[in-house]
């Protein structure tokens, strides 16, 4: 089934998290033959913890990067063989299916792989006519290995093992070099065959369908012997032999691994170098999941995704670039993201996009769970600040009302509870940490400015840390390389926000003409948006002064 992601923007806040919720679950019932996954590219903040656990819904998965991943591929199951699997099996198998690669699989995980190389050096390994080494091999692999008739079977323990001789010798000579447990491949030869038998073997294989008489068998079962009777000659079922023992004893022990989550690009540079040309998928486990090979990746492989609560590629996730966007659902300003190919594109000036994904249910008649409607619900709290940003519109007010009935809910009393954990402010935290939970990058032309938020009850516990913040401040701007950089302190409660600037401060002085200073902070009564009270005065000004 064909996987769509659908994600917010970089440092997720609670719309964006809710959203990317919301939509996945009303495509996945208007396009049923697709798999639509919500998903995060960063950190979940308290307040979108808070309002997860509080329905219970499962977090969106975490991705990195929207570069094409191992995740990306259509990985066939793989074919893969035991330890004690015999290397003629696997000889059989690789011709079979005209695979290269063999994967040894022991309880789930890989422990080694068989290559065209190991079966090559088996089958020339030994040239020269001296003794074989079996090691232990079930008679009954054997017999089937050497497609073998069984002429008798007196064995007590079913396991071959010891040295193999091909009677070419003198008798004597091959009598003197024979020892109990051995198995020998005899022509058709009684004396030799009695006599082999009575000095202490435990397997005979005759070899050119030979016959065998009542005496030899007598013997064999007197000894508690085997013998088997092949239509190869002596060399032919000695090689044969070889193949029968286990792929343990053949195959290698070093392969490359890869795990769903890396990129194609890096499987790429490991599968090249490999001497194998293939990289074996392992999930956190260890459990070998499939095998990529070269053919795999030549493939146009691209993550297919829908974005939400944004459309800048400022704030799309690291390698939106290599995506395949499907669908845009925003209610910010255009911010110029290019693509491909034509997209559904959603753009409507409301207070969160939580309440688009609302009124797409509604149209459409799609039935909405208790659950889904709450974290929707709580996306339009957020981010209209309980409907005290400028940016709240009627509609924003209507879909919560709609939701609020859905989930039964007190919706004053849920907001609050919403927005006490948004406004929390863990102890010891990194003011740079803080400053990076909702940041966003602007451009004007050569100009570029951040814009970080930070929602208080209270500005005396910020006040009190200001230093630390400049500091943190100045950091954030060379992290980011931007013109300018601007964090503000927001309280909904007195309905304004206090901002530090690191750049030019005349920028503010003129986007906020009279505006108050407080610790020397710029105190703006009644800015709470940063889209709609503070980014358009601040590129406003950045514009005109070009």
């Amino acid at each position: 089934m064909e996987r769509v992601y659908v994600v917010g923007h970089r440092n997720p806040d609670t719309d964006s998290v809710c959203s990317a919720i919301g939509y996945a679950h009303y495509k996945a019932e208007v396009e049923k033959k697709k798999q639509f996954i919500p998903a995060r590219c960063g950190e979940l903040t308290n307040e979108a913890l808070f309002v997860l656990d509080y329905f219970k819904v499962r977090p969106p998965i975490f991705l990195e990067t929207l570069e094409p991943t191992v995740e990306d591929l259509e990985l066939k199951d793989p074919i893969f063989v035991s330890p004690d699997t015999p290397v003629y099996d696997v000889a059989m198998l690789m011709e079979g299916k005209g695979i290269k690669n063999v994967p040894v699989v022991s309880r789930g995980k890989m422990v080694g792989v068989v290559t065209e190389s190991n079966l090559a050096r088996v089958y020339v390994r030994r040239l020269k006519i001296e003794p074989l080494v079996i090691h232990p091999v079930p008679l009954e692999q054997l017999v089937r290995v050497l497609k073998a008739e069984v002429v008798c079977d007196h064995l007590k323990e079913k396991t071959i093992s010891g040295k193999v001789h091909i009677a070419v010798d003198a008798l004597h000579v091959l009598l003197g070099k024979i020892e109990i447990g051995d198995v020998v491949i005899v022509g058709d030869n009684e004396p030799s065959q009695i006599a082999l038998l009575e000095k202490g073997a435990k397997l005979m294989i005759i070899v050119n369908n030979a016959p065998v008489s009542s005496r030899v068998l007598e013997i064999a079962k007197e000894k508690g012997a085997a013998v088997l009777r092949v239509k190869f000659d002596a060399f032919g079922a000695a090689k044969l032999i070889n193949l029968a023992l286990p792929v343990t004893l053949v195959m290698s022990k070093k392969f490359p691994t890869v795990t769903k989550r890396d990129t194609l690009e890096d499987v790429k540079n490991i599968v090249f170098t490999s001497k194998l040309r293939a990289a074996f998928v392992e999930d956190e486990k260890g459990k070998l999941l499939g095998v990529i090979t070269r053919t795999d990746l030549m493939k146009d492989v691209r993550k297919k995704v829908i974005l939400v609560d944004h459309n800048e590629i400022t704030q799309a996730p690291e390698g939106v670039e290599k995506a395949e966007i499907l669908e845009i659902i925003d209610h910010h300003r255009l911010g110029g993201l290019s693509t491909l190919n034509p997209v559904f594109f959603y753009n409507e000036p409301v207070g969160s996009t939580s309440t688009i994904v609302t009124e797409f249910f509604l149209r459409d008649g799609v039935k909405m769970e208790r659950e889904i409607a709450g974290v929707l619900l709580a996306g339009i709290v957020s981010d209209t600040l309980f409907f005290k940003l400028s940016t709240t519109t009627e509609k924003d007010r209507a879909m919560a009302g709609f939701l609020a009935r859905i989930t039964k809910l007190d919706l004053e009393k849920f907001a609050k509870k919403v927005l006490k954990e948004g406004m929390k402010i863990p102890e010891n935290v990194d003011p740079l940490d803080l400053l990076k939970r909702d940041v966003k990058v602007y451009e004007m032309g050569e100009d570029s400015f951040a814009v970080s938020q930070i929602m208080t009850s209270d500005f005396s516990v910020l006040l009190k840390e200001k230093e630390k913040f400049a500091t943190a401040l100045k950091s954030l701007k060379g992290e980011l390389g931007v013109t300018h950089c601007f964090v503000l302190f927001t309280n909904p409660i007195e309905e304004a926000s206090l901002v530090m600037v690191e750049g030019d401060q005349r920028i503010l002085e003129k986007a906020f003409d009279g505006a108050e200073k407080k610790d020397g902070l710029f105190l703006l009564k009644g800015v709470m948006s940063r889209k709609k009270d503070f980014v358009p005065r601040i590129g406003d000004i950045l514009r005109r002064e070009r």
